[in-house]
C-alpha cells in the first residue's frame, strides 16, 4: 500500500508508516487544539519532501496564516521560499462552496502536480448550507470527487469543544476516510494537548491517546507516553 507520511514525529508511527495515499481525513478539534498547526506542517514538510502541497483557506488570508504559522515555527521561515518556487500554495476562494473547492483542486493538480491538500475548514462550508440534509448530500458528493483525484486530503472541522469528554460524533466521523480528534485535556492546574486516530480507512493504527506539542521545531507526538 502506498502510503503518505505526514512528517510529523511520532504520528507516522501512529499510522504504520502514514496516511493511505488517496483518502481523505478530517482533524476534528475544539478552538486552540492545534488543528491548523497540523495542516501546515503537513503541507511543509511535503513540500521538503517534493510534494506540492495547497492549502485552501476559508477564513483566514494567505498572508494572515503564513504569519500566523511564522510565529508558531520558526523553522518555517523558509515558507516564503517554498511558496515562491511553487511547491506550496495558499488560495482563499470567494465562495464558500464545496463544487468550487473541488474545481480547484482539480485545476491545481493538473497545473501544479499537487499531491497534498488541505481545506480549512470543513465547518465554515457547512455554515453556508440552510439544512443538515443539504450539507450531507453535499459532502458525499465533494468526496467522491476527491477519490478520483491523486490528492491526499486532511481538512479540519471544529468541534464546539476541546474537551475529549465533551466531544460529540458528527456526520465527518462517518463519511471520512479517517478521523484524528484533537484535545485539549484538563491535569489540575494545567491542559495538556493530546490526539488520537479515531479512525482510519484501509490501514491500521494504533488507538492509544498520546499527548503532544507545538515546538520551535515542529509538531512532536509522544508515542508511549501517557496523558498525565
Amino acid at each position: 500500500m502506498d502510503r503518505v507520511k505526514t512528517g510529523i514525529s511520532g504520528l507516522d508511527e501512529m499510522l504504520n508508516g502514514g496516511i493511505p495515499a488517496g483518502r481523505h481525513v478530517a482533524l476534528y478539534g475544539g478552538p486552540g487544539s492545534g488543528k491548523t498547526s497540523f495542516c501546515f506542517e503537513y503541507l511543509y514538510q511535503g513540500a521538503k519532501m517534493g510534494e506540492n502541497g495547497l492549502y485552501i483557506s476559508l477564513e483566514e488570508t494567505a498572508d494572515d496564516i503564513v504569519e500566523n504559522m511564522k510565529n508558531t515555527f520558526p523553522l518555517l521561515s523558509e515558507t516564503n521560499k517554498l511558496i515562491s518556487e511553487g511547491k506550496l500554495e495558499i488560495i482563499k476562494p470567494d465562495k464558500l462552496d464545496l463544487e468550487d473547492v473541488a474545481n480547484l483542486l482539480e485545476d491545481r493538480i493538473t497545473s501544479n502536480g499537487i499531491k497534498r491538500a488541505v481545506v480549512d475548514s470543513a465547518t465554515m462550508i457547512r455554515m453556508s448550507f440552510k439544512t443538515e440534509v443539504e450539507y450531507r448530500q453535499t459532502l458525499f458528493e465533494f468526496l467522491s470527487l476527491l477519490r478520483n483525484l491523486d490528492v491526499t486530503t486532511l481538512t479540519t472541522v471544529e468541534a464546539t469543544t476541546a474537551k475529549k469528554e465533551e466531544m460529540k460524533y458528527d456526520i465527518e466521523h462517518f463519511v471520512m476516510d479517517g478521523i484524528i480528534n484533537l484535545y485539549n485535556i484538563d491535569r489540575e492546574d494545567r491542559r495538556v494537548r493530546a490526539l488520537e486516530i479515531f479512525k482510519m480507512r484501509g490501514t491500521d493504527h494504533s488507538r492509544e491517546l498520546v499527548p503532544f506539542k507545538v515546538t520551535p521545531s515542529g509538531i512532536k507526538v509522544y508515542v508511549g507516553e501517557k496523558v498525565f
